[in-house]
């Protein structure tokens, strides 16, 4: 008979702090669930956008807006600050915490990411530090780097939570900054695209949820 591996002590034996960071996790996934239909509502409604998300295409859809008039560039720069970096405190505390099972159970199913951490993590030094920072602003930015699991690290290496603030910060405004002169310059035809979207994004959604749903619904009896 296999011997089940041991679980970390954080899921086996929980504490007050352990418990409380689990409920924050589960809070940021539901948010995370329930922006999804909200997207084509946001679309038209930017500074809201900016807030909730904070993300790029936030940032896009800001400055396209405030080509024209609707809102000022560096209010919903400001904002796109905080809506994309609201959550990174508490992935940081998980990496500081949690460890190194945090991490492995974060990049299980993503190996290039995995192996860089890993060789990140092998010495804990400078140069692992300085590696790690430099993914922040790539996480922020379209591609794989996953900037919860990045900061997670961060706090696993020991830099301090206002570091790690400050660095999200300049790399959100670094990044959102881009994209934001990007939709200010091609302010018109973005918001075009935007009208666009925003009459069938709702109805896609929710056909992507309905096809979730009933997909998690036959695995469920097919287990049963």
């Amino acid at each position: 008979m296999t011997e089940q591996p041991e679980l970390p002590r954080f899921l086996e034996k929980p504490d007050k702090v352990d418990i409380w960071l689990f409920v924050g996790l589960f809070a940021v996934v539901i948010y995370g669930f329930a922006m999804i239909p909200l997207r084509a509502y946001l679309l038209s409604h930017p500074l809201a956008y900016t807030l909730l998300v904070g993300g790029y295409t936030s940032a896009v859809v800001s400055g396209a807006n405030a080509s024209v008039g609707n809102g000022v560039w560096w209010v919903y720069l400001l904002c796109t600050v905080f809506g994309a970096v609201k959550f990174m405190p508490l992935y940081w505390c998980m990496g500081r915490r949690w460890g190194m099972d945090f991490i492995e159970m974060s990049v299980r199913y993503m190996p290039r990411m995995r192996r860089l951490i890993l060789r990140a993590l092998g010495s804990r030094s400078r140069k692992a530090t300085l590696v790690t920072s430099g993914l922040v602003p790539l996480g922020y930015a379209p591609g794989p780097v996953p900037n919860n699991v990045v900061n997670a690290v961060l706090g696993l290496l020991g830099v301090s939570l206002s570091a790690m603030l400050a660095l999200n910060a300049a790399s959100v405004a670094l990044v959102n900054g881009i994209m934001m002169w990007l939709g200010y310059t091609f302010g018109d035809e973005v918001l075009d695209v935007v009208q666009v979207v925003n009459r069938y994004l709702l109805w896609v959604t929710l056909a992507l949820l309905a096809v979730v749903f009933w997909r998690a619904w036959r695995q469920s009896r097919a287990r049963a």
